[in-house]
């Protein structure tokens, strides 16, 4: 379905092996049309914000600007091709196909330019929509004449879930690809440039625990709660642990009285027969005899296993790509029917598992198998989307900081059965899926077969973006938000990688130097997890010895990664330059040890010094009579102060307030035209009532003052406030 400009329903996720295009037909005139306009871009809007005709016809801008070119959801350069969902992980991933080998602002030596989604979930099919933040990654002119496929994702908590007995949720996600320009917040409609949009249905993991338990007790005493009961319920219940036991699946007895015609044969009978067939055993008669009992003939089910071509009537993969910065490659797949996968959602359900292949130049190399559970559930229009991402080791292929190099990538979809380690093997049920992926080259001072830690993220900022001269950030944080001039404070973490690992036993610290002592290990305990072919181990804690060693638990021959490449994190107690680095020893030849770079970062550990007065009449907490206008002072001190905004509770008809001699409604220092110096401001405020309209009341004046600080890896900004009350009567 084509995607149409303003606010109309954009494409939904493909059923089809090439997806369509959502661009109109402007979008394929050739790049020589369109190059011009790309590397002009941020100009071309800064001039005109309605330069391309995206703003929307009830936008103010709209009146104010008028187009000059016609261009919006242009798919000639990138596409976003499929979005889907991971519910037992959370991982909400987009797949993204760049197209061209140019027109992407400079070589792998550059810093190229930047591709853009924003995710959106809705809970009602699309009437509302939820923003679920921003995620990108880099991409250069490469000159080449194949398409390239990136894979990004966020992590998604479904605000609304359901046991597995009720209806399930199915929320509707939705992607928005852009380049070079960040799609704004809370704006699910906002139009594209360059880039697309694209929804999918994808499903929430069900309720588990103690209160599906309860709701099956009060169900049974006739009892039953709305939602909002049921919510306000499991927020005010104990701790209490409760894990339901998952049913087995449908035997076959169930399956042919559940499914009837409704599932073909082959399909119903392919579980009992798979492992037989696969392993060349012959079929038992009690085997044998219970296919004949429910009318499922052996032959028959033998004769579709046998024609050796891939049947997608149930699932199909639909996109397969890289996702560079994690080195975890993850595929698209869409069920298409509502019942044939071996039980409901209280049931185990069945397996769509997918077998990795990537050809470096020497032929295909098997990287490994992940899989995704699904279940028997009524499928909406356009079906359900899941993805099944597997970590690899991609450190023996990445080559030196700007030589960048490619693979071809190839996954196998089959259900139900664990595909032999074969590139060219066909699963009865499933397809198989190819695209060429980019292999990012080794970051800058890591050589190639060397081994060498690397802080890859800190705080949640990449370390490129950090200023080996201040120590601040600038640039897109992991999270969404832009960091300008940021320090860092509070929980901050490390994410990087040990490059070209080996198999011996490692262990590792993390070493830091504040401000005022000598470089020490940081002793704060490590939560992690391990990833090992998908499966995800239980929280682990890592706590350091009376040196700060811990161990650690990556490990290249069994494929067992630490999740989200955490090696630790450091908490800020003082202001000002730090230095961290990651430590390794080789446990298994010891007294062997290697050292990540240095990261260099400016630490900021206190909120805003913010305070308002009341000067006037009786000053704080003062009596004053109606119509009267009422005055002070503010300030808002931080080295590192963002902005700052001034206002009253509860809102008060008839009144103006005057901050610095401007009248305004909501006057926000650090914002639009007016920008708030770097150690903050101070000045004077009025609030001028009206008498017989202000109502008579307590009221308050507020000041909120934000800074720039990186806060826990996730938050922007210390926040402060300050209320000081005042009776109008």
């Amino acid at each position: 379905m084509q995607s149409q400009p303003r606010k109309a329903v954009p494409q939904t996720a493909p059923t089809a092996k090439v997806p369509a295009k959502t661009a109109p037909a402007a979008a394929t005139a050739a790049a020589d049309d369109n190059a011009g306009l790309r590397s002009q871009q941020h100009w071309l809007l800064l001039k005109n914000p309605n330069y391309f005709g995206i703003q929307d016809k009830d936008s103010p801008l709209n009146q104010l600007f008028k187009p000059e070119v016609n261009i919006q959801y242009n798919t000639f350069y990138e596409q976003v091709t499929c979005v889907s969902y991971k519910p037992d992980i959370q991982r909400l991933s987009a797949i993204v196909k760049v197209k061209q080998g140019y027109g992407y602002s400079g070589g792998p030596c550059t810093p190229g330019s930047k591709e853009y989604v924003r995710f959106y979930v809705s809970y009602d099919n699309g009437t509302s929509w939820e923003d679920e933040g921003v995620v990108d990654f880099n991409i250069h002119d490469f000159g080449a004449n194949e398409d390239l496929c990136y894979e990004l994702f966020t992590t998604f908590t479904p605000k609304k879930r359901s046991c597995c007995d009720k209806k399930p949720v199915l929320p509707r996600a939705r992607a928005i690809l852009s380049w070079n320009q960040v799609p704004p917040a809370g704006a699910p409609f906002w139009i594209p440039i360059w880039g697309n949009v694209l929804d999918a249905n994808i499903q929430a993991a069900p309720r588990t625990g103690f209160i599906c338990l309860l709701d099956d007790i009060l169900v049974n005493v006739g009892v039953k709660l709305d939602e909002k009961q049921f919510d306000q319920v499991e927020k005010d219940l104990p701790p209490l642990e409760y894990t339901a036991v998952a049913k087995e699946n449908y035997s076959l007895a169930e399956i042919s009285k559940i499914y009837g015609k409704d599932v073909e044969p082959a399909r119903k009978g392919y579980s009992f027969v798979s492992n037989a067939l696969f392993t060349k055993a012959a079929i038992t008669a009690p085997q044998y005899e219970l296919l004949k009992k429910y009318e499922l003939d052996l032959s028959d089910i033998i004769g579709v296993l046998q024609q050796q071509q891939f049947n997608t009537t149930y699932e199909e993969v639909s996109c397969v790509g890289l996702n560079r910065e994690f080195d975890t490659l993850n595929a698209a797949i869409q069920i298409k029917r509502n019942a044939g996968y071996s039980g409901n959602l209280c049931s185990k359900g069945s397996k769509e598992y997918l077998a990795y292949y990537m050809d470096f130049g020497g032929g295909w190399v098997y990287m490994g198998t992940s899989s995704v559970t699904v279940h028997d559930i009524p499928v909406p229009d356009g079906g359900l989307w899941y993805n099944a991402p597997l970590k690899i080791v991609l450190d023996p292929y990445q080559k030196e900081w700007c030589q960048t190099g490619k693979a071809k990538l190839r996954v196998i979809l089959s259900w139900n059965y664990v595909p032999p380690i074969d590139p060219n093997w066909v699963a009865p049920w499933g397809d198989r899926e190819e695209c060429t992926v980019e292999i990012k080259p080794l970051p800058q001072g890591v050589p190639n077969g060397q081994l060498k830690p690397f802080i890859e993220l800190l705080g949640g900022m990449p370390v490129d973006l950090i200023s080996g001269v201040t120590g601040e950030a600038n640039g897109l944080h992991t999270l969404g938000f832009t960091a300008v001039q940021s320090p860092f404070g509070g929980n901050t973490t490390l994410r990087g990688r040990f490059f070209n690992q080996n198999t011996h036993n490692f262990r590792y610290r993390i070493r830091v130097i504040e401000p005022g002592t000598s470089e020490h290990s940081v002793m704060t305990p490590v939560h992690i997890k391990t990833d090992t072919f998908g499966t995800i181990s239980p929280a682990i804690t890592l706590t350091p010895d009376a040196n700060g060693w811990m161990p650690y638990l990556a490990n290249p021959s069994s494929n067992t990664f630490i999740v989200d490449d955490l090696f630790g994190s450091f908490v800020p107690a003082q202001n000002g330059v730090h230095y961290i680095k990651i430590e390794f020893e080789d446990v298994s030849l010891g007294g062997v040890f290697y050292n990540s770079q240095w990261v260099k970062f400016l630490a900021d550990v206190h909120a805003p010094d913010v305070d308002v007065t009341i000067t006037s009449g009786g000053g704080d907490c003062g009596d004053f009579p109606p119509g009267s206008s009422i005055s002070g002072t503010y300030q808002m001190l931080d080295n590192d102060a963002n902005g700052l905004s001034l206002y009253i509770t509860p809102a008060a008809a008839g009144t103006t307030i005057t901050i610095d001699g401007l009248p305004t409604a909501s006057l926000a220092y650090g914002s639009g035209l007016f920008p708030l110096p770097n150690n903050g401001k101070s000045g004077t405020w009025t609030l001028q009532t009206t008498a017989n309209v202000t109502p008579p009341c307590g009221y308050n004046i507020w000041i909120q003052g934000h800074d720039r600080t990186i806060v826990g890896s996730s938050q922007y900004g210390y926040y402060n406030y300050m209320p000081k009350g005042f009776c109008l009567g």
